[in-house]
């Protein structure tokens, strides 16, 4: 049987499906080399279930693990800013939009799906609407 994505599952509100879904990886396969981009999508499951501090942790441990996109420091910039550590979020936001300079709330919508929880982070942490 085919599973959905975990950001699918994330986004439609499955949250601890989502979470399940990632540990049943991280037990599967715990040294596989995806491991960092798993972290992001953890990440996704946390931040889902606003669990902000797990969240947080675990954006960080997929950019400590080399998954450097611009979406996992917009993650935890979105984390870190409703948690109040604007500095962090100020900072994990900069090199979000470093590494996309057309990122915006705008340039992201039309492109992804979102989470109420997401977009008041991102909004929270300083991204510009356009």
């Amino acid at each position: 049987m085919l599973r959905q994505p975990v950001e699918t599952t994330a986004y439609s509100g499955h949250c601890e499906e989502a979470i399940a879904h990632m540990k049943e990886a991280f037990r599967l396969s715990p040294r596989d080399p995806a491991r960092a981009l798993w972290h992001m999508d953890m990440g996704l499951g946390e931040l889902c279930r606003e669990h902000l501090d797990a969240a947080a942790q675990e954006f960080r441990q997929g950019i400590d693990g080399g998954f450097r996109t611009y979406l996992t420091y917009a993650f935890l910039a979105a984390s870190v800013a409703l948690l109040g550590k604007d500095a962090e979020a100020k900072t994990a936001l900069a090199e979000a939009r470093r590494l996309n300079p057309q990122f915006s709330i705008k340039w992201y919508l039309a492109r992804n799906p979102s989470m109420p929880v997401q977009l008041e982070g991102f909004r929270k942490a300083g991204l510009p609407e356009e």
